[in-house]
């Protein structure tokens, strides 16, 4: 007969400690709940700590989308109350830059449109641009600005986090991986790890792009994964500049790609290093450049691997992040990449998240911007468990296109 060995128990099991799972933790924490959380590896080893902690809101559409990131960025100045800024947020707004006379003129709509959406935002001139950041490219001729935007070092924010999490009392195990949950009919009452059985009343999976892997229990996360990578360079002089993103790859810039008078080939790119022979291994592009508070540059970001877990680095992403740097930053070429690593994304078809139950487990995932959603994320999870309104909980519930079951 065999034997099974009861790790723990408690209220409230979470998978995952990136910025879903350790953010939930301590929102149910706060409401008395007792919480335990299991991570295959260590807070913030997958996407939440592989990413250059850019809050995007000016690219965002306006609605649930763009409410979610403002919520996300404010909820960001209650854990500086709450914690002290031990994880360098920052609002310095963010430059979205072009390089061709044609994409100025399109974004000038765009700016009209964030500002009836209520942003700050305008359009500069190339010296203007430059003024706000010695770090623009080369290759630009001017940029919209948005005050809006903010950053934030995602790793240490984890790290925070979960410090306050252990603090609080929450029991945390690393190095556990997830075997299966554990169900009573139709309730899940834990989860099987190679350390043994947890037991709760509650579980949540807050795995981001893993989410996939419910598939063997029955359930199916209607989320779309891929490898993202980027380039990280060895630290230049600090500056306070905005966080910044360029036009050849608007892949998730929503709010430029839904207008009425949007043109793709305006922001496409195309070179060598993204002919590849089928449409599944070709690379795209999230167009971005940002400094951290110790001055490397993280330029990116690669995207390939559709449908994969593969957190490990292409070589033609690789190259297409190298020859995009060389071509705009003529002047670093001789700087060193201390490093060059990728994270798994994972992404909704409407890019927000899915927070709530579904079929006995509670889901946090569907981040497509983990950074700005992750933390307002674990309140409205925390709030969904609680049985507490939330203004969010409608649109993000699973199931609401009808694929969740």
């Amino acid at each position: 007969m065999r034997v099974r060995t009861v790790l723990d128990k408690a209220d409230i099991v979470i998978v995952g400690a990136g910025i879903s799972g350790v953010t939930t933790a301590y929102e149910l924490r706060k409401r008395g709940f007792d919480v335990i959380i299991v991570e295959q590896r260590f807070p913030a080893y997958g996407a939440s700590g592989r990413n250059a902690g850019a809050l995007w809101i000016q690219t965002c559409s306006a609605g649930t989308e763009l409410d979610l990131a403002l919520a996300g960025r404010d909820k960001y100045s209650q854990y500086v109350d709450e914690l002290g800024n031990t994880f360098d947020f920052r609002q310095n707004g963010g430059l979205f830059f072009f390089e061709t006379e044609g994409q100025g003129r399109l974004l000038e709509s765009y700016v009209r449109d964030r500002r009836a959406a209520g942003l700050e935002a305008e359009i500069m001139d190339l010296n203007a641009a430059k003024e706000m950041s010695p770090l623009l490219p080369d290759t630009a001729i001017g940029a919209v600005y948005c005050a809006d935007d903010a950053q934030v070092d995602s790793p240490r924010f984890v790290k925070a986090v979960s410090d306050a999490c252990v603090r609080m009392g929450v029991r945390m195990y690393e190095n556990t991986s997830v075997l299966s949950t554990i169900r009573d009919g139709d309730s899940v009452i834990g989860v099987r790890t190679v350390r043994g059985e947890i037991h709760a009343s509650g579980l949540v999976w807050a795995t981001g792009a893993w989410a996939v892997n419910l598939e063997a229990e029955g359930i199916e996360v209607p989320v779309t994964t891929a490898r993202q990578g980027q380039l990280v360079t060895q630290p230049l002089e600090p500056t306070p500049s905005p966080i910044m993103r360029g036009p050849r790859g608007v892949l998730r810039c929503t709010a430029l790609t839904s207008l009425s008078n949007y043109e793709a080939r305006l922001f496409e790119h195309h070179d060598g290093s993204q002919s590849q022979p089928d449409e599944g291994r070709r690379i795209r592009y999230d167009d971005t450049i940002t400094q951290n508070g110790a001055g490397s540059l993280f330029v990116g970001s690669s995207i390939d691997s559709y449908g994969a877990l593969n957190p490990h680095i292409g070589l033609a992403a690789t190259n297409a992040m190298v020859s995009m740097t060389l071509d705009r930053f003529s002047r670093f070429a001789s700087i060193g990449i201390t490093g060059l690593w990728a994270g798994v994304s994972s992404w909704a078809e409407d890019q927000l998240p899915i927070i709530g139950r579904a079929d006995g487990v509670y889901l946090n995932v569907g981040h497509s911007y983990g950074v700005s959603s992750g933390p307002i994320g674990g309140q409205i999870m925390a709030d969904a468990i609680s049985a507490e309104p939330n203004k969010f909980s409608d649109e993000l519930r699973p199931g609401r296109d009808g694929s969740v079951r």
